[in-house]
């Protein structure tokens, strides 16, 4: 079997030397045929076929390709139209994927023949994930998604054996998002086991970035920084938990810049074993200010005496971008009123606006941490307090809660997450939110700044740091930065 669930349909050129005007759309396009009606072409043919309701005259739910007087979809009986859309194995009334057959059933013996195994049947350990597939709610985005030849290649591989069923035959594959889509279905169902994929992918992507240094010296050096300090830091990291995107990003800079620190010093005649204050001074003042991810390298060389103990300058944020409070506001009002933005796009700003959450925080966000009664307020846990989410936020989550994207398919059955990814099991990318909140007017750096100096105005940054999870330290310099004297606050409290 061949063919899509609903193949996108180019319009031809309209023709009216050739063909008669259509009864529907008065275009003279290719005719299918006279219908009770009249003349109706074949792009009103395939609109009618995709017309799903319940008829007005009869109430017959299904195919309702036929309108009467005042425009009302009648179904094929009612309106003596003649229309091949019965699915000859279930009987299901819709759209017919080739061999007449409904897109659930098309699916479901796609699936069987993939995962067939070498000795008939699918293979044990891919049973869950073929049920998966076959049950997922749109059985059209399975029949699409089987007819990618990556996909069925990948998928036949696995189930006669070609390829290992092991992270470690997929690791040697070549990198693709088709693989670690797959991945993700089979850990997700159970068939390997569950892995950190941000360490992992993180001990591949130094591999490839030592095998690209060429002095022996400076490889040798960034290997143990990378594969002593950084990767046991990400490892425990995963053990509490999981890597977060911050850590996975800020290992991958630190080690980048590390090997950029190291040519900068070669190109000077000098090693990390010889540096000079003057070196370190010079690396600080003149370059740009991702220099200052060479930190970590700097400290650890001192610390297990590779090098000479210096005094390392300082760095600090030459900027602070902030939104300020009428932006604020205005993107607030822009995400709870502008129904043409997506719901999780709105849900998921909102809480950068009102709790000052960064990017990374918010797409790891799950279930558990949500309370919804029906008869009580919506709270959420954003660190170790519930705070209660205020009316018209509340709605929206709620709606959200009943509509969460990426939802439709094998990838994220039983969901923890409340905004789920499109990758099986993971939570949304962390990137793609950032980029999407700056298109529409709410720079996450900024506005979660802005949002922060407007709340310590508002309460005391040490209790705010508990309930919003953010270290005491940095909510009181918010509070500095904002002129609020939580200080003087304490000592009037006291008296």
């Amino acid at each position: 079997m061949s063919g899509p669930a609903r193949k996108p349909r180019v319009r031809t050129r309209e023709d009216p030397g050739r063909y008669q005007p259509c009864v529907r759309c008065g275009g003279c396009y290719p005719t299918y045929g006279h219908w009770p009606e009249g003349i109706v072409c074949e792009h009103c043919v395939y609109k009618a076929k995709n017309t799903m309701g319940a008829c007005v005259a009869c109430g017959h739910e299904g195919v309702v390709p036929g309108v009467d007087d005042a425009g009302r979809p009648l179904c094929r009986g009612c309106s003596g139209i003649t229309l091949h859309v019965d699915c000859l194995r279930c009987g299901f009334e819709g759209w017919l994927c080739a061999g007449d057959l409904c897109s659930r059933c098309w699916l479901a013996d796609k699936v069987d023949a993939l995962l067939q195994g070498s000795e008939g049947g699918t293979p044990v350990a891919l049973r869950p994930l073929a049920d998966a597939i076959k049950n997922m709610r749109s059985a059209n985005s399975g029949v699409t998604w089987l007819r990618n030849r990556a996909v069925s290649g990948l998928l036949r591989q696995l189930a006669v054996g070609e390829v290992r069923l092991s992270h470690e035959a997929l690791d040697a594959l070549p990198a693709s998002r088709t693989v670690e889509y797959i991945r993700g279905l089979l850990v997700q169902h159970g068939a390997l086991p569950r892995r950190d994929e941000r360490l992992a992918t993180y001990q591949r992507w130094l591999d490839a970035k030592l095998a690209a240094v060429e002095d022996p010296e400076q490889r040798r050096l960034i290997q143990a920084f990378g594969r002593w300090h950084l990767i046991p830091h990400l490892r425990r990291q995963a053990e509490q938990g999981g890597v977060t995107p911050n850590s996975f990003l800020r290992a991958k800079q630190s080690c980048t810049v590390a090997i950029g620190f190291l040519a900068w010093l070669a190109a000077r005649g000098r090693t990390v074993a010889d540096w000079t204050q003057h070196d370190l001074d010079a690396w600080f003042s003149a370059g740009p200010s991702t220099r200052k991810h060479a930190l970590p390298f700097i400290y650890w060389s001192i610390k297990t005496r590779r090098a000479q103990r210096l005094r390392v300058p300082a760095w600090e944020a030459r900027t602070h971008p902030k939104l300020g409070e009428e932006q604020r506001l205005e993107a607030l009002r822009r995400l709870l009123l502008n129904d043409e933005i997506h719901l999780h796009w709105r849900v998921a700003g909102s809480f950068v606006v009102l709790y000052g959450q960064p990017a990374d925080r918010i797409v790891e966000l799950s279930l558990d941490r949500l309370s919804a009664p029906e008869d009580g307020p919506l709270r959420v846990r954003l660190a170790t307090d519930w705070v209660d989410v205020p009316e018209p936020l509340a709605t929206l989550v709620r709606a959200h809660l009943s509509s969460r994207p990426n939802m439709q398919t094998a990838a994220n059955k039983d969901c923890e997450w409340l905004f789920p990814g499109s990758m099986p099991g993971r939570p949304m990318n962390v990137d793609g939110l950032v980029t999407k909140l700056r298109g529409i007017g709410v720079p996450v750096m900024a506005t979660k700044t802005g949002a922060w100096q407007q709340l310590v105005r508002e309460g005391p940054p040490s209790v705010l740091a508990e309930a919003l999870g953010i270290s005491p330290v940095t909510a009181m310099r918010h509070a500095q930065r904002a002129g609020a004297d939580w200080l003087r606050y304490a000592a009037l409290r006291s008296s």
